[in-house]
């Protein structure tokens, strides 16, 4: 026993300390944390199409400081636990305190018609609203959009999945400071 100790006792010298610190520190709790005076807001835009390796979607964000355009767009992908990732992509989103409401969906994927190929452009209005405030960590849901001839969006909760993607990027381990606050149905931002 007590040369296996020395033995581990060498190596550990030999190898340096700085290994065992990284095996170490990787197990220790790491929250998000809003910056100071803000808010930190995660939310996950992914999308359906037939072929969902050549489509793009962006998500237009309004608040305090104007408008804010998220984008995800071929090789982004969200991991699921439970499965095959998802095309799309987790955003974690520092900003201002406030009133927050999300304007739209746009996107665009690829058909062939008679040979040739031709892009179908998608827009949709949302008008959900949320707020946060200063220190908060917010999940908000996840935006789906159905990229097809019939095009839809849903806001929905996938906090298991989306928190497993966070868990894996290494961003964070430690969930329990995040809220999870879906927006809430608001006017359409556009008239009707």
């Amino acid at each position: 026993m007590k040369t296996v100790l020395a033995g581990l006792g060498l190596a550990l010298a030999l190898t340096g300390c700085t290994q065992m610190q990284q095996v170490f520190s990787s197990n220790e709790p790491k929250k998000l944390e809003a910056p100071a005076g803000q808010a930190s807001v995660l939310v996950t835009l992914t999308w359906q199409a037939p072929e969902p390796d050549d489509a793009r979607v962006s998500l237009v964000l309004r608040g305090p400081k104007g408008e804010q355009v998220l984008t995800a767009k071929e090789g982004d992908e969200v991991r699921s636990p439970n499965g095959p990732s998802v095309p799309g992509k987790r955003f974690v989103l520092n900003l201002t305190p406030g009133r927050y409401q999300l304007m739209h969906v746009q996107g665009s994927w690829h058909t062939e018609e008679g040979g040739r190929e031709r892009t179908q452009p998608v827009w949709l209005p949302l008008g959900q609203t949320f707020t946060v405030a200063a220190g908060e960590v917010v999940y908000i849901g996840n935006v789906n959009v159905a990229l097809d001839f019939n095009p839809s969006v849903a806001i929905s909760n996938q906090a298991g999945r989306d928190f497993y993607d966070l868990v894996m990027s290494k961003t964070a381990n430690e969930l329990s400071n995040i809220q999870v606050k879906l927006p809430q149905a608001g006017s359409l931002p556009y008239g009707s």
